[in-house]
């Protein structure tokens, strides 16, 4: 059976699930994001009013007098009056901090306080129960599909001028010791989940509690890291006072390109690399992660600058404010900057008003409508077929959270003149969804440049705009006599596979425009294949219809794909994998009648900050490793090679689509299948690898010897919020 749709299979699998999309779905009660204001007042908790006294008793001993004897003078005695007695009450109650968040979120301003975000989430008490569910979650999906938790326990091969720097990790082994691990409360327990899928640097695994991500952290410096004079030291790139103004000094301005001597009592460069080695996770590169915690300008959509995660970020910081020390010229200046809270999307305002409304609102799920296990509300009621999926890698969607700096408004942008000039070396050419296409001025005029911020495209199918617009953009850079071509694949975090195929396929006619693929294989996933192959709906993960094999070149008719598999030694283990495959694909406006593109590789050049990932990394290590084109890299860390792309794994899923994948083909699986999480959230992970040569035996994730980019540019105060100064440099290369 041919699946005429298994482009848009392609395309819904290849960052992160429709999970994600709909994570912020209403609950069976309406609810009201923290963005519109109350219509309703809730009664405040009264505080407790009664003082606690300690029972006093007031004594007296009564005076005794003799026995009756004559006198002339009677004794007299008197009782002191005895005070009533009060009675014992408690202890008044700590106010509760989940109490306080739930104030805080009514009031216009949508600020918060550390110390409620803080106290309330370690306010939720450990539960055996839950707990136990999460783990059976998280165990039997990551066992059983993710592709690289055997090889993760070995990790890269070890390879001269490798920029891969990145821990072992027995993912397995580490949620037993979670398991076995007395936990002080749920939040707790839930981070350490948390930190140790974000532990394999992986780009596409990640395990994330949206209980525990309803506020984000700000600073209003955002920073930097430049090469100026040889030396590498971080800078103050921009100061956001629509953050905070708190700490800033009269002029916040002048800080502006200040050098950052400390962080916290810490050389500023650590402290940066410590945190987004724990958080980041985008790659195994560590200077890719130094560029994802720091400022950096790109284009999507639109020309901005992302704050960087070091200055915003959803981990709860170690105190309520930053210290820093910075050199501006010949000063010193010391500041104490208190992080500016507010509430996260998650944030639900007026609906819960204590810890334990909190919990059901913000952290339970919602039971599941089709089975007695409890499922995240992220997953609709029904699920969507894979091409009309909204996918975003767990890295991506971290980026795009963070939003952008409120720059100034300044002089005319290529385009709609609201925005400050950000390209001034080129010509604006045209805009499709994807892409942005310029001409370089001046002597470099023969260099064009195309901006690919994405491959979320949408399925040319129903539309073939996004694919169509790209070629027009293409062509006519080639009309305006560019013979040389720049591609820009800077923060491009991926999107479509059948995208990625296209771009391929459209510079390179006559090429193959994959990579050979695979899934783990396994009973569990054997017994799925089976279930599937007799499905009439073929849109499953486990269907082999939807694959072609790459050896006979022809889509698969049975299950053979999963239960013919493959051994490998991974993680010093043998371990099953499906037969190398890779998804069917044809599109009617290729091969172009006309106007065909005629660059060679000799013509193209690559630039990137090493975020570039998922469907990005198929183009750019397609054309790298296949075609010889020459690679940039710009930032991280000095002196250190680079990688040029990252968490290249094939395509990705999340635990409730995989879960409704096995409840759409009717396999039950028992004990060790996938169960939804019981807690509002996602598991993302790789479900696919994908191999750079034919005789390759460990997938690219892993193979050190293809990141680092031919030529690792350096950062400068310039071209960090220009990039296109970077475009004239390469332009230079050409002729070299």
């Amino acid at each position: 059976m041919k699946i005429a749709s298994i482009l848009t299979l392609a395309a819904a699998l290849c960052a992160v699930s429709v999970n994600a999309a709909a994570a912020a779905a209403p609950h069976s009660t309406t609810t009201t994001k923290h963005v519109a204001k109350a219509t309703s007042t809730t009664t405040k908790h009264a505080k407790a009013t009664t003082t606690t006294t300690k029972n006093h008793k007031t004594t007296a001993k009564a005076k005794t007098t003799a026995n009756a004897k004559t006198t002339t003078k009677a004794k007299t005695s008197t009782k002191p009056a005895t005070k009533p007695a009060t009675k014992p009450t408690n202890a008044p109650k700590a106010k509760d901090p989940c109490a306080t968040l739930a104030q805080e979120g009514k009031k216009e301003g949508l600020s918060l306080s550390y110390a409620a975000v803080k106290g309330c989430y370690e306010a939720q008490p450990f539960n055996a129960d839950l707990a136990a569910k999460t783990l059976a979650a998280i165990e039997n999906s990551l066992g059983n599909f993710y592709a690289f938790v055997d090889q993760a326990k070995s990790g890269p091969t070890t390879v001269s001028g490798s920029p891969l720097q990145t821990a072992k990790v027995d993912i397995m082994g580490q949620l037993a010791k979670i398991k076995a691990t007395k936990w002080k409360n749920d939040y707790e327990f839930q981070m350490a989940l948390t930190y140790l899928t974000l532990s394999a640097n992986d780009g596409h695994l990640a395990y994330t509690n949206n209980c525990y991500r309803t506020a984000t952290f700000s600073q209003p410096l955002s920073l930097y890291a430049p090469v100026v004079n040889g030396t590498q030291d971080v800078r103050v790139f921009f100061v956001d006072t629509t953050v905070t103004k708190s700490g800033l000094p009269k002029d916040p301005s002048s800080l502006l390109d200040c050098k950052v001597v400390t962080i916290d009592g810490q050389p500023a460069l650590k402290a940066i690399q410590d945190f987004t080695d724990r958080t980041s996770a985008i790659s195994k590169d560590p200077g890719v992660r130094l560029n994802d915690a720091l400022a950096s300008t790109s284009w999507y959509s639109d020309w901005s600058t992302s704050p960087g995660g070091f200055a915003k970020r959803w981990e709860v910081p170690a105190k309520s404010s930053m210290d820093y020390t910075l050199q501006c010229g010949t000063k010193t200046q010391k500041l104490t900057i208190p992080w500016a809270v507010e509430p996260s999307d998650n944030f639900e305002a007026n609906t819960f008003k204590d810890r334990a409304t909190y919990w059901n609102v913000q952290c339970v799920a919602s039971p599941s409508p089709y089975d007695s296990n409890i499922h995240t509300r992220a997953l609709p009621d029904t699920e969507p077929a894979p091409e009309k999926r909204v996918i975003v890698a767990p890295a991506v969607r971290l980026f795009r959270e963070r939003g952008t700096i409120a720059l100034p408004k300044g002089g005319p942008r290529n385009g709609d003149g609201k925005a400050p000039s950000i390209i001034t070396q080129a010509t604006h050419l045209f805009t499709a969804s994807t892409t942005i296409f310029y001409q370089l001025k001046g002597s470099s005029k023969n260099t064009c440049v195309a901006v690919i911020a994405t491959e979320e495209a949408a399925n040319f199918q129903y539309d073939a705009s996004d694919y169509t617009d790209f070629i027009k953009g293409m062509q006519l850079m080639q009309s305006k006599g560019c013979t040389k071509l720049i591609l820009d694949m800077t923060n491009n975090g991926g999107g479509s596979v059948d995208f990625a195929y296209f771009v391929n396929q459209l510079l390179f006619p006559t090429a193959k425009p994959y990579f050979a693929q695979d899934l783990r294989d396994n009973s569990l996933v054997q017994g799925a294949a089976k279930m599937a192959i007799k499905s009439t709906r073929g849109l499953s993960i486990f269907d082999a219809r939807g694959y072609v094999s790459d050896a006979t070149n022809k889509a698969y008719k049975d299950g053979s794909m999963f239960t013919k598999g493959v051994n490998y030694s991974r993680g010093g283990a043998t371990v099953t994998f499906s037969q190398r495959t890779y998804f069917e694909h044809s599109w009617p406006f290729l091969p172009l009648k006309k106007n065909a593109l005629k660059w060679k590789p000799k013509d193209i050049s690559i630039i990137t900050n090493g975020f570039c990932g998922s469907a990005c990394t198929m183009i750019a290590t397609r054309f790298a490793v296949v075609h010889g084109i020459k690679t940039y890299s710009i930032g991280g860390i000095a002196k250190r090679p680079l990688s040029y792309f990252s968490f290249p794994g094939g395509f990705v899923m999340d635990n409730a689509a995989i879960v409704s994948d096995l409840r759409s083909i009717q396999f039950k699986g028992g004990k060790t299948a996938p169960v939804s999480l019981p807690i509002m959230g996602y598991l993302n992970l790789a479900v696919g690898e994908i191999y750079a040569k034919d005789n390759s035996t460990l997938p690219i994730e892993y193979d050190s010897q293809w990141f680092a980019a031919n030529v690792h540019l350096d950062q400068d105060p310039v071209s960090a919020r220009h990039p296109d100064q970077v475009w004239v440099k390469i332009a230079k290369d050409f002729s070299k």
